[in-house]
């Protein structure tokens, strides 16, 4: 442990704060490195940087730290309680007033489930009564055992491992039937490899690996005693530790190491959440003589058979991809994987989808790309079933990170990676795929299609008297928009109108007082959840009944309008139907007003939209700031 403690004093930052390699500090990293340093036992104020502690980042808080959502209310109680601290009275704030304040009478703390445990760790954390939180939570646990992000969905091994330890913080005895199922589910989550993913098709990652270990020990077990194929969770965690002391992100990349680190580190000494100082656990170890020092072998999960051929001579191509690389086709491409949901849908627009032998869990459209086999998540891509795919070409993004790209390189796959940062960027690389896989005049009659529509919406516009200021809200809890320099600002600008908040650069956090000073004149949300999905459009449902927004112009006018979040997330074909729906929801008196934009949606299929990459947990967002 010592090693690693010694790694994340490297990370921290002048401001006291902590940072990923190359990064500038981030709250999400400085608060699992803060639960770290308690966990083994240290004091933070001790950790010191030109005479600034790591205590003093959270103590004096600027623009990033300001505290708007529910669950960063939780995470702040439980680190102010770990660090010594009054969280009624912390750098001038009564963060624990704030908490409560979130909790419903039905003892739901925001709206969904992560945001519930969260509420519970800074209740327990705080000393104060959990019963009403815990009673909602556990309702919450889904007919297998396990909990999902939010009512409803299905369930996963974060939230899971989460809400086992919440429970017990708050009271739930060991041996109660919800944390017996919680862990049946947790058990029979486990991967080959002895560690444990995310959920779908994923990597097991020291992120779940770490949310799992923690959860057994809150419940009393020995995650040691934990084995799969003989192979056991804490082999798994251990197995990832670099020479550096810092810990890998799966058993091929090493993403977020300081994050990781600072996860191991808690689990591996038994410690569950809340951490509270002067509280010891025993480090746990693997066994082992029943746990091997390696993952899993990798296990064939696509059968290999191959698209037919197109019947002419493949002529060699070289294209040049999005981040400068040069890549030679040297056959033709009879078996193609798509790394991202925006890729898939260029895929089989060319009509390429019977070459397309692995998808991503996050590609839902067209239907029929929900039933090729899965590699793995967005930025999970697990990258044994991509090899056992044998793939004659990859089709990647940045999302997959650049480790993930040169590690399937050096397997000698033959990989293209897309990252269009604008409307003409996306038709670029549609004609970049057809080139690549022998479609060229296909993808010719495609751009050329599209490029005829936006030309439509551009004349359109071009005769209107105003340009009204849009907001276009990526999440509510906290408040998330597209700022400048973003994918959906450029598409406000395509459809006639300026982007509400000129001044915020990318996807960031505002506060509710920005959105009232701003009061702009429409404002746009995801569908769903804002990834897609459809429970109850909670994002149109905060701004709508949310009492202080009823003063704004969008509101009281009637201008607040849902855009499908899969086709505003995405820079594939369908980017021109989310330019013709924003003209329209802008615009009606040119375009005239579109149903499905203007009032909560129906069901629609589970999409990849940005919230993941909001949450910042350990993904990246699918569509990229466009250049300036």
């Amino acid at each position: 442990m010592q090693h690693s403690l010694e790694y994340l004093k490297t990370c921290q930052q002048p401001d006291g704060g902590f940072a990923e390699p190359g990064r500038e500090t981030n709250p999400g990293t400085s608060w699992f490195t803060m639960m770290a340093i308690v966990a083994a036992g240290q004091d933070p104020h001790t950790w010191t940087v030109n005479g600034t502690s790591a205590v003093d980042y959270w103590a004096h808080p600027g623009e990033d730290l300001k505290t708007e959502g529910t669950a960063e209310l939780g995470r702040m109680v439980t680190l102010i309680t770990a660090v010594g601290g009054d969280p009624h009275d912390f750098g001038g704030e009564d963060y624990l007033a704030d908490l409560k304040a979130r909790m419903k009478p039905t003892g739901q703390f925001g709206d969904f489930v992560y945001t519930s445990y969260w509420g519970i760790f800074g209740l327990a954390a705080a000393g104060e009564d959990t019963a009403k939180p815990l009673a909602w939570l556990k309702e919450q646990q889904n007919e297998d055992g396990g909990f999902g992000w939010m009512p409803g969905a299905e369930s996963d091994c974060d939230d899971t491992a989460a809400s086992l330890m919440a429970m017990i913080a708050a009271g739930e005895p060991r041996d109660s039937p919800p944390v017996k199922k919680a862990l049946g589910y947790l058990k029979n989550a486990q991967m080959d490899d002895g560690g444990f993913n995310y959920g779908g098709s994923s990597s097991s990652n020291a992120a779940s690996a770490a949310w799992a270990v923690q959860a057994i020990a809150a419940a009393g077990q020995n995650p040691s005693t934990w084995v799969k194929d003989n192979k056991n969770v804490v082999t798994y965690l251990t197995y990832l530790q670099q020479s550096d002391g810092s810990f890998k992100w799966t058993a091929q990349v090493t993403d977020n190491p300081c994050r990781m680190t600072a996860a191991a580190i808690q689990a591996l000494l038994g410690r569950p959440y809340p951490i509270l100082p002067g509280q010891s656990a025993p480090a746990l170890s693997g066994q082992t003589a029943e746990a091997e020092n390696t993952p899993a072998a990798a296990t064939p999960v696509v059968a290999a058979t191959s698209a037919p051929a197109t019947g002419g001579p493949w002529e060699p191509v070289t294209v040049t991809d999005d981040f400068g690389e040069k890549v030679t086709i040297t056959k033709e491409p009879l078996r193609i994987v798509s790394l991202s949901p925006a890729n898939t849908e260029i895929l089989f627009a060319l009509d390429l989808g019977d070459r397309v032998v692995g998808v991503t869990d996050f590609c839902n459209y067209p239907e029929e790309a929900t039933e090729k086999p899965k590699v793995g998540g967005f930025s999970t891509v697990n990258i044994e079933r991509v090899v056992a795919a044998k793939p004659d070409l990859i089709f990647a993004a940045l999302g997959n990170t650049e480790e993930v790209v040169d590690h399937l390189r050096k397997l000698g796959l033959t990989v293209v990676s897309l990252n269009p940062d604008s409307v003409q960027g996306t038709l670029k690389d549609i004609k970049l795929v057809g080139k690549a896989t022998g479609k060229e005049a296909e993808a010719e009659t495609l751009v050329t299609s599209m490029q005829t529509r936006i030309d439509a919406v551009e004349t359109k516009v071009a005769g209107a008297t105003e340009r009204p200021t849009v907001m276009h809200a990526v999440w509510y809890d906290p408040i998330w928009v597209s700022g400048n320099g973003t994918f959906q600002d450029e598409l406000i600008e395509i459809a006639g109108g300026e982007n509400a908040f000129p001044d915020v650069e990318g996807w960031q956090i505002i506060t509710l007082e920005k959105v009232l000073t701003n009061d702009p004149e429409v404002i746009l949300v995801n569908s769903g959840t804002g990834m897609g999905g459809a429970e109850n459009d909670l994002i149109y449902r905060y701004f709508a009944e949310e009492p202080r927004f009823q003063k704004l112009q969008a509101v009281k006018e009637d201008r607040l309008s849902i855009v499908p979040s899969d086709i505003i997330d995405r820079g594939g074909p369908r980017i021109v139907d989310a330019i013709e729906a924003v003209a329209a929801d802008i615009h009606p008196e040119l375009f005239g007003t579109e149903e499905e934009t203007s009032a909560p949606s129906g069901a629609q299929s589970p999409g990849f939209g940005l919230l993941p990459a909001i949450a910042g947990l350990l993904g990246a967002c699918l569509l990229l700031r466009r250049a300036r």
